[in-house]
């Protein structure tokens, strides 16, 4: 076993007896937890671990890699749901769509998805991208209409732009506060 850990980790297992929780994992629970009370406020219990998925994964280091990663997971959710919803409407005119046809449908969204990511210069979205028009485009074959689909596609996205909001005002929160204090 020790072995096994080694090969994985490159070197040997050690526990850090002296880590301490730093800011950014207080400004991540921070969000994450304002993201889940939001949720909890609008009664949507759907929007619990989208919001506060978004907020957990757009929190980054510094406040600039928070914004960027923030932009590019919602411009992926759009991107994605756009394609979720062509593919839906495919699904709707497509013979046997829910009869299996959704398995050669969906891959070849996510190659034109892919595609539109890269020609528009927005790898860092791709993933969210293609992550949304799965759950996007599979959401009508669980017995959803394609008006609930749409509101679904909606709501993922106001879900994620409440994650991403939280995170990037609370990464900022505190740089914010020190120069409110050094103007003091």
């Amino acid at each position: 076993m020790k072995r096994f850990f080694s090969m994985l980790f490159g070197g040997e297992l050690a526990v850090d007896m002296q880590y301490r929780i730093g800011m950014r994992v207080v400004k991540t629970v921070a969000a994450v937890t304002i993201c889940l009370f939001i949720a909890w406020l609008i009664d949507s219990r759907d929007s619990l671990p989208i919001a506060a998925i978004a907020a957990l994964v757009t929190m980054q280091a510094t406040q600039s890699e928070t914004l960027h990663t923030g932009v590019f997971r919602v411009l992926g959710t759009i991107i994605g749901g756009a394609f979720g919803l062509i593919t839906v409407l495919i699904g709707l005119v497509l013979p046997y769509y829910a009869d299996g046809l959704i398995i050669v449908v969906i891959p070849l969204m996510l190659l034109l998805n892919l595609y539109v990511c890269n020609i528009l210069k927005m790898q860092d979205s791709c993933t969210i991208s293609c992550v949304v028009t799965i759950i996007v485009a599979a959401h009508i074959v669980m017995d959803s209409t394609f008006d609930e689909t749409i509101m679904y596609t909606f709501i993922r996205l106001r879900d994620t732009l409440i994650g991403v909001v939280m995170a990037t005002i609370i990464n900022m929160l505190p740089g914010f506060i020190k120069r409110i204090r050094e103007r003091a």
